[in-house]
């Protein structure tokens, strides 16, 4: 099969040493099970054997109805069907950061000693609940799990995308609030806000936030799990050109790498700073030119026109072209994402990664070296169907 040719090739990230710090006592909370990372994360830590207990929160009506959900979210990692029959009713809690009240009084928010908290909106629209839910919502639930009298840590998964529409070349952690400038989405708006306020109030609990840069794809399953964000770069080089220098570099990790640090930041005993950027660092990030270049292996064919660098404006400009180039598609829409997209890629920055290197984490492979694989597996959707994931 070629994608398994392909991921022979890639340079998967090695194992993180993670459940070396981890107990058969511990209780895991993960939230936001269902969405990407959060079901990347606990697809991992099923795969390792974690020892201790899991308990999955899910927006569903009954637990019954949480664990159908959950069960088909970790089936895209190609969980095994004994790990999926291993999780229970006992492992749910029906939960929505919108509500947070309503499962406040379960008593297993006691016994929790790990929070992972992935929940929120990341849709790139305007979602009228993104502040109810990514702000307010999640401040109520930091509040919530202060009563957790053995919690070792509350791990808050923001976004490196916090620092705005004019950071540096390399954005450092510490700064990366303080930089000045618009938000390209309302999801990274109500994330940095999110920050603010959680590192006011939550200085008594064992509190750690962690940005995730770009995620895109896996090393081994491609985009079978999301194609989120993926959309892009096979938009860019459908174009033939990108709104960055050809040289300009873009942070993308995979979600299996995404994952496997943020578990290691979550269990380990003691860490040197507050906040993390998960990412690939100046030293990992690939280039526009070495992603097109990809592309055009992976496709086995020459792209015929010379990829280069130009400007939203000429991008969307060629909207009359639009059905010839990505096939059926919504226009409008596609300019859309042409103008979300061209900001973000402009942007050509990259953020650094070295407190999480510095705690005994593995660098992440580039991009253009597991990009093949993700291409293989969403060869046969579109480019216009599988950018509707970040919109919905």
């Amino acid at each position: 099969m070629e994608s398994a040719r392909l991921a022979e090739k890639t340079d998967i990230p090695p194992p993180f040493p993670y459940l070396d710090a981890l107990a058969a006592t511990d209780l895991f909370l993960v939230t936001g099970v269902t969405g990407f990372l959060g079901g990347a994360v606990v697809a991992e830590l099923l795969a390792a054997t974690f020892p201790g207990k899991l308990l999955l929160m899910a927006r569903a009506a009954t637990p019954e109805e949480g664990l159908e959900r959950v069960r088909g979210s970790l089936k895209r990692f190609d969980v095994p069907a004994a790990q999926l029959e291993s999780l229970t009713v006992e492992n749910i809690l029906c939960g929505d950061l919108a509500n947070v009240g309503a499962f406040a009084d379960d008593a297993r928010l006691e016994g929790v000693t790990h929070v992972v908290n992935c929940a929120g909106i990341t849709s790139f629209g305007k979602d009228p609940n993104v502040w109810r839910v990514n702000v307010d919502g999640t401040l109520e639930f930091a509040r919530l799990l202060k009563r957790a009298s053995g919690l070792k840590r509350f791990m808050h998964i923001s976004t490196a995308m916090i620092c705005g529409d004019k950071p540096p070349s390399v954005v450092q952690e510490d700064v990366s609030l303080t930089i000045n400038g618009q938000h390209l989405v309302p999801y990274t708006e109500s994330k940095a806000e999110a920050e603010r306020r959680l590192m006011k109030e939550m200085k008594a609990l064992p509190f750690v936030i962690v940005r995730p840069t770009i995620i895109a794809g896996h090393t081994r399953l491609g985009c079978r799990p999301s194609g989120s964000i993926f959309w892009a770069f096979r938009m860019s080089h459908a174009l033939r050109m990108t709104t960055s220098p050809l040289t300009g570099m873009i942070d993308v990790v995979p979600v299996d790498y995404a994952a496997r640090a943020v578990l290691h930041l979550a269990a380990a005993r003691k860490l040197k700073h507050g906040i993390y950027h998960v990412g690939s660092g100046p030293s990992h990030s690939a280039t526009f030119a070495e992603i097109d270049a990809a592309f055009v292996k992976a496709a086995g064919t020459d792209a015929g026109r010379a990829f280069y660098s130009g400007t939203v404006e000429e991008a969307v400009g060629r909207k009359a072209s639009f059905p010839e180039i990505f096939g059926e598609c919504n226009r409008r829409f596609m300019q859309m994402a042409i103008r979300l997209y061209g900001g973000f890629a402009a942007l050509n920055t990259t953020f650094d990664n070295s407190r999480l290197l510095r705690e005994g984490a593995p660098p992440p492979p580039k991009f253009s070296e597991y990009l093949g694989v993700c291409l293989e597996s969403c060869k046969d959707v579109s480019i216009y169907v599988q950018a509707m994931i970040d919109f919905v």
